[in-house]
């Protein structure tokens, strides 16, 4: 009877640990994850402001040539290396949503703050692009191909045509053509002509340069395929950020202890 009383307090007592442990663990991890969100989004913003610049900030910049192929290379460094860490140590596919919907909210909590709140400007000219949808996809891809190599080529891709079809949506009213003095623009040039910018001559946009549509008369859909090539070696980019950065210091300091 003492033996079998000791096992069973033995097993509650397992049993009580194991749930404490549980629990420790699950809450330690949503602090983890909340907490690192701001980092993050912050480190993905610096990195597409780097990068793209005023091309995906404001609404006349948002062209069919230089934004689609610009943009999508600027917004996918950060969410590899964060999908290579979660990937490596949980085997979660979610790296890329999770850095878009920090990225979204830090995006958008920004420009309220510091365009509408403190200048007044409007957010319609000023309004960040989402990188959500494509995140989505390209995790998915992750998630059935179990490889790195696939959700480069295959990601890389899909992220670049993901992102200019979900941002149409936005962007289309402010592609109508109207009339102002005489020529013919679109909505967004109306708006960057009305409402006035520091800049210098050297700083200002240049829209669709160059020869682009000699080749099957068509710009988007080039730049759109061309911004794929430059988003795969932009996920290279950042898969080498989280193994140089992040894994590599970790698992040498492991070592030596």
């Amino acid at each position: 009877m003492a033996i079998a009383r000791t096992a069973e307090e033995a097993a509650q007592f397992n049993t009580l640990l194991n749930k404490k442990y549980r629990f420790f663990d699950y809450k330690w991890d949503l602090v983890f994850w909340v907490t690192a969100l701001p980092v993050v989004a912050a480190a993905a913003d610096i990195t597409k402001l780097l990068f793209a610049g005023d091309w995906d900030f404001w609404t006349d910049w948002k062209d069919r040539q230089w934004w689609v192929t610009i943009t999508p290379f600027a917004m996918i460094i950060i969410p590899s290396a964060i999908q290579y860490i979660q990937w490596l140590a949980w085997r979660f596919p979610t790296g890329f949503t999770y850095t878009a919907v920090g990225l979204w909210l830090v995006s958008w909590l920004g420009r309220w703050l510091q365009w509408d709140v403190f200048v007044n400007y409007p957010l319609n000219f000023v309004w960040p692009a989402s990188i959500v949808p494509a995140a989505i996809l390209t995790d998915w891809i992750l998630l059935k191909t179990k490889s790195f190599v696939i959700t480069s080529v295959v990601g890389g891709m899909a992220f670049s045509l993901a992102f200019w079809v979900s941002n149409y949506v936005t962007l289309a009213p402010f592609l109508q053509p109207v009339e102002f003095m005489g020529s013919v623009l679109t909505l967004a040039d109306v708006q960057g002509i009305s409402y006035l910018r520091s800049a210098t001559p050297e700083y200002l946009r240049m829209i669709e340069h160059g020869t682009l549509r000699s080749f099957l008369e068509e710009t988007t859909l080039v730049a759109i395929l061309f911004g794929g090539t430059v988003a795969t070696a932009g996920y290279w980019v950042g898969q080498a950020i989280a193994r140089i950065l992040a894994i590599w210091p970790i698992m040498k300091f492991m070592k030596k202890v």
